[in-house]
């Protein structure tokens, strides 16, 4: 498959359609142990109904947590228990987020990831949460030695 015709991949063929998300009232440690057992740098925030609310970023955590972890201070260890108990989901969350739905293409993702500095987009059907495409979906569709077909 050429470039061309790659850019016009609906979202809903590569998709991460098995999306781990927390509640707004959800502990930020919830947030990073997730983060850290998954491997991800992303989470969406959902309610009760998953309509998308917001997402989060690994970046969001690291903000967040003292410095002095990295020198691995008792002191620092102790106080980001605290910083991650005490904070929720709702409290850190980006709520202005750009997202796709699931028939916008590739190229349209391609778009978006060269115009700012996230790396996930959110996949909503509606107001409801369906899936996640990140900039390493792209890659991997794009550089898979397995041929991909388009359903």
């Amino acid at each position: 498959m050429d470039t061309i015709e790659l850019l016009q991949v609906k979202v809903k063929n590569i998709m991460t359609k098995d999306v781990i998300s927390v509640r707004e009232n959800e502990a930020m440690s919830k947030v990073e142990t997730l983060m850290i057992e998954h491997g991800f740098n992303h989470i969406p925030i959902v309610d009760d109904h998953d309509t998308l609310l917001g997402i989060l970023t690994k970046n969001d955590v690291q903000l967040l947590k003292d410095w002095g972890t990295n020198l691995k201070l008792r002191t620092s260890i102790k106080a980001n228990e605290q910083l991650l108990n005490s904070n929720t989901a709702d409290d850190r969350m980006n709520r202005e987020l750009v997202t796709v739905g699931p028939d916008d293409t590739l190229e349209i993702c391609s778009d978006i990831f060269k115009e700012n500095l996230f790396h996930a987009l959110p996949v909503i059907d509606g107001d409801k949460l369906v899936g996640i495409i990140t900039t390493y979906d792209l890659i991997n569709v794009a550089y898979s030695k397995k041929p991909f077909i388009d359903k």
